[in-house]
């Protein structure tokens, strides 16, 4: 399965409805975005919590969880790389969405969304309970019944545990990178692996931590394995190689920021 990341980013702006509706028009089974907290704990689609990485925000004052969803309102997105000049193009057109407006999104009725869950730990000690205010946000939606398919995710292995003892249905995917493994690691061996799988349905990991082996030995315990990113302009040599290549581990999705060029390269066009 191919993932629009953050939408289609490789086109236009990270985390906007634009660039969600998109990556689903270029094909992508399931578009992925990430959920941070305001000060009035509205759930809001931003990779970061400072402002100033993707927002038209250029001031001292950039956390976001320092700031109302009416205050979020007067910003606009930005593109994170502005080597991505098409979608630079669009910088200052489209506003940071909050999670019930991608929700209650029509036009992903019958899709498949991947909530990304950030610095769980560092909203719930600046008093914001995260975890509460996405599954609020999902108890008051009628996805269910519109047929959307719910994977949650997130890098922090307790904030998971706490979204799956409280939300009942989605698939939880823990999040894994070479930085966040525990001291002394450099993989995710057999033992951390079984810990995962004890606990959530899938595992998802930075694709230099991707191999055969290593997409082997999860599915072994049951585990869904997703990895992340693929992008045109970080591939390994040429593009269709380095993502035949991907594919080729047998992992079960890849989040990529150019979607249609990885559905490509696996042998799916529109």
């Amino acid at each position: 399965m191919v993932f629009g990341h953050r939408g289609a980013c490789g086109y236009l702006p990270e985390n906007t409805m634009a660039s969600f509706e998109l990556a689903f028009e270029l094909g992508s089974d399931a578009i992925e975005f990430d959920v941070v907290m305001t000060a009035d704990a509205v759930p809001v689609i931003l990779h970061d919590d400072d402002l100033r990485k993707t927002t038209t925000y250029e001031g001292d004052d950039y956390l976001v969880s320092n700031w109302s969803l009416a205050q979020l309102s007067e910003l606009r997105v930005k593109e994170r790389y502005p080597q991505r000049t098409q979608s630079a193009s669009h910088d200052g057109k489209y506003p940071i969405p909050t999670l019930a407006e991608v929700l209650a999104n029509r036009n992903f009725d019958g899709r498949h969304l991947i909530i990304e869950v950030k610095y769980g730990k560092q909203f719930q000690s600046a008093g914001l309970d995260i975890v509460t205010a996405v599954a609020k946000e999902l108890e008051q939606s009628d996805y269910v019944t519109r047929g959307i398919k719910i994977t949650i995710e997130c890098f922090e292995f307790d904030i998971l545990r706490q979204l799956r003892d409280r939300i009942p249905g989605p698939d939880f995917v823990f999040l894994s990178a070479p930085d966040t493994l525990p001291e002394g690691q450099f993989d995710l061996n057999d033992e951390l692996l079984g810990e995962i799988a004890q606990e959530f349905d899938g595992v998802s990991v930075a694709l230099s931590m991707l191999t055969a082996d290593f997409v082997a030995r999860a599915k072994a315990l049951d585990l869904i394995v997703f990895a992340y990113t693929a992008r045109v302009e970080t591939a390994q040599g040429d593009v269709d190689s380095w993502f035949k290549s991907l594919a080729s581990t047998g992992v079960d999705g890849i989040f990529a920021d150019q979607p249609d060029v990885l559905l490509k390269s696996v042998g799916r066009t529109l």
